[in-house]
């Protein structure tokens, strides 16, 4: 994809291309809030009630080498927290690698998806990579755990985030008026969170069906109420 740039308000830019082409600037953003692609495995083993032998993900995977290296670059250009939804097997590897990861979260799924081989538990979990540079460190969280309990949604993008829940990871890691940066930005879940609590939002997204439904949607976000900064906690 050719990459292309929309700016859709002020503090609100959306890249179409590969985000390794577009972002060079340390410390051009506040904090990383994202979900990259699994690994080989994952991607290969998702399945749903509707499609038991064909996986249900129609974007090419990441290595373990990959996402180290793309770690890197993001603590690098956020200011402050990086976090990324993950494999666990990509996020045990973080740390081996000197990848600057301050806390290993789970994000519990009360109804994901059962194991249907049937031979073994399901998951119903999600890692979550929480990384900061060294120094000082500050979030919206207080003694709160890095666990969240939230249902799978079924959305646009096979692999959609739930706009709870991302707006709760929005809530804790950032503040108003701050640039929070999605380089896997898939059908714009981030980018909607941001701007409905007044965050400034780059997001970097390289398949163009994808890029244009993010488009969409945080065009059709900037136009709604915003949503407040202190709503109920989601329940660990």
């Amino acid at each position: 994809m050719r990459t292309v740039t929309r700016h859709l308000g002020p503090g609100i830019i959306l890249h179409g291309g590969d985000c390794r082409e577009i972002l060079a600037k340390p410390d051009s953003v506040d904090c990383v809030i994202t979900d990259p692609p699994y690994d080989t495995a994952t991607h290969a083993g998702a399945r749903s009630l509707k499609s038991l032998k064909a996986s249900v993900i129609d974007f090419r995977p990441i290595g373990t080498n990959e996402l180290v290296e793309y770690s890197r670059v993001f603590c690098q250009v956020a200011r402050r927290w990086v976090v990324m939804t993950c494999a666990w097997q990509h996020a045990t590897a973080l740390e081996s690698a000197g990848v600057p990861l301050v806390r290993l979260g789970v994000w519990i799924k009360p109804n994901a998806a059962p194991q249907f081989t049937g031979d073994r538990p399901g998951m119903g979990w999600e890692a979550v990579a929480i990384l900061h540079r060294s120094g000082r460190k500050r979030w919206n969280g207080g003694g709160h755990h890095a666990v969240w309990r939230c249902p799978v949604v079924r959305g646009q993008h096979p692999t959609q985030k739930p706009d709870r829940l991302v707006a709760e990871w929005i809530r804790l890691f950032s503040n108003k008026g701050e640039t929070v940066l999605d380089p896997f930005m898939g059908s714009g879940t981030t980018g909607v969170a941001a701007v409905r609590l007044g965050r400034n939002f780059v997001g970097c997204e390289i398949d163009p069906k994808y890029y244009d439904i993010a488009c969409k949607r945080i065009e059709a976000a900037l136009k709604e109420e915003a949503l407040p900064e202190e709503p109920e906690r989601l329940k660990a």
